[in-house]
């Protein structure tokens, strides 16, 4: 007899959750999820908010192995009944072919970002480090069951993903994830921007870019103390202003498409000119799109407006909201978490990947509702099932003052939300935990 188990919710939201449309929540709730071994078949328990009975869904694969639903019942009295029907729909579905499963509505093949597309040599390190390295198969497996929800809208993602453009792709991955954890859907047919989002609260529009790699830049980052605030007050700055005014002055102007217009409009932006660099995108980019900069003298807060960035011969202005046309973009996002080692973490949390792989992350988080002791404070954990870790955990999003259409702070919950005051002052909106930075070391339990 076959004994389905339980899932937590993030397990369910790893293999499945990307098939969920936020409305249903409305109508319903979730009260628990089931599989069977393999993971071929999942279930999942509700409550109905309207007619207040019970009811389940079970899933199961595609034929572009996307778990979807395949079976659908309601109207039970008791979570009981409806939990013993389930188990008997399950135990039905287990012994039916994969075709079975099928929709008839799907279109190409299965998305595999790991199938390779060219060469090994052309083979981006990080990617070759996910695809072979054991310390990172919590964020391959993760990935793996993710990539099946993920639309190649301009038809080249996975070679790119494998290559060259893995930063970048990596990034926007992320974003996916992010926004989906938080309850948006895609909207499919808007090809530009990256993101139309559509939400129970409310939609946005997002465009992801980068900072990559330059070969005129530092070849590292800079050790001696005045080399590195120059470095980090106007070298960076200037980076993250190309990347922004590329967007800014993208024509068509990405908040006249369609999709898009009169809704706010976001640019999220990660930092890859050098390895590690976005630890450093949180001051940086807010002095740029702000045009301030904030230091302690003497125990009191000064503030600057900032003019410029200068930098060797390279030079750009500040305050990238006060810039033509900045109205238009409501708030900048970043997130320094937002890289392969996020993958790691939350696939480790979730129980993905070689069960050997020790994961320990520390770092330091705000703590500016502490009155008595505002500062920075040290954090750390074992990475595994007790982990709190969100995807969202770690975004800052910098709100224009000057923007046509504000981003309402309450579509990204669990974020910090900086918002300028008239006197150069920042007011922030805090999520109870939120990491100034953090670093995980990752190891193989050989014992």
């Amino acid at each position: 007899m076959t004994i389905f188990g339980h899932l937590d919710r993030r397990r369910f939201n790893a293999l499945a959750g990307y098939s969920r449309h936020p409305k249903i929540t409305l109508i319903t709730k979730e009260l628990d999820w089931f599989a069977d071994p393999r993971e071929r078949v999942l279930g999942m328990l509700c409550w109905d908010r309207i007619d207040d009975d019970y009811g389940w869904v079970m899933f199961g694969r595609d034929a572009v192995a996307r778990f979807r639903a395949i079976k659908v019942n309601a109207s039970y009295p008791t979570a009981e009944e409806a939990y013993s029907s389930l188990m008997v729909a399950m135990r039905e579905a287990i012994d039916l072919p994969d075709e079975a499963f099928h929709q008839g509505d799907e279109e190409g093949e299965a998305v595999d970002f790991f199938e390779p597309t060219v060469d090994e040599e052309r083979f981006h390190s990080s990617f070759k480090m996910l695809l072979k390295d054991p310390r990172y198969s919590p964020a391959r497996e993760l990935i793996s069951n993710m990539m099946r929800f993920h639309e190649d809208v301009d038809g080249n993602f996975v070679q790119k993903f494998q290559t060259a453009g893995w930063d970048a792709l990596l990034w926007e991955l992320y974003l996916f994830a992010t926004f989906t954890e938080l309850g948006f859907v895609r909207q499919a047919d808007a090809p530009t921007p990256d993101y139309v989002l559509q939400g129970i609260l409310g939609s946005f529009a997002v465009e992801a870019t980068s900072v990559n790699p330059s070969s005129s830049g530092p070849e590292k980052v800079p050790d001696e103390a005045e080399a590195f605030k120059q470095y980090l007050e106007n070298y960076i700055p200037i980076r993250l202003s190309s990347a922004l005014r590329n967007k800014l002055n993208h024509k068509p102007a990405y908040w006249e498409q369609p999709a898009a217009k009169n809704l706010p409009f976001c640019i999220a932006v990660q930092d890859f000119h050098l390895q590690g660099t976005m630890r450093f995108i949180v001051p940086a980019a807010t002095e740029y799109v702000f045009g301030v900069r904030h230091w302690l003298e003497d125990g009191a807060r000064k503030i600057e407006r900032i003019k410029a960035h200068r930098y060797g011969k390279k030079r750009a202005r500040s305050g990238f909201f006060n810039l033509e046309g900045a109205e238009n973009v409501s708030a900048v996002i970043i997130n320094p978490q937002g890289t392969v080692t996020k993958f790691n973490r939350l696939g480790k949390a979730t129980g993905f990947g070689d069960a050997r792989v020790k994961l320990l992350r520390s770092g330091m988080q705000r703590n500016d509702s502490n009155i008595e002791n505002p500062y920075p404070t040290p954090f750390s954990e074992d990475v595994g099932p007790a982990s709190t870790e969100t995807w969202v955990e770690g975004m800052v999003v910098l709100h224009n003052p000057n923007a046509r259409f504000p981003l309402d702070p309450a579509l990204l919950p669990g974020a910090a939300h900086e918002f300028l005051q008239p006197d150069g002052s920042i007011m922030s909106m805090l999520p109870d935990f939120h990491p100034l930075f953090s670093s995980t070391h990752t190891a193989i339990d050989e014992g």
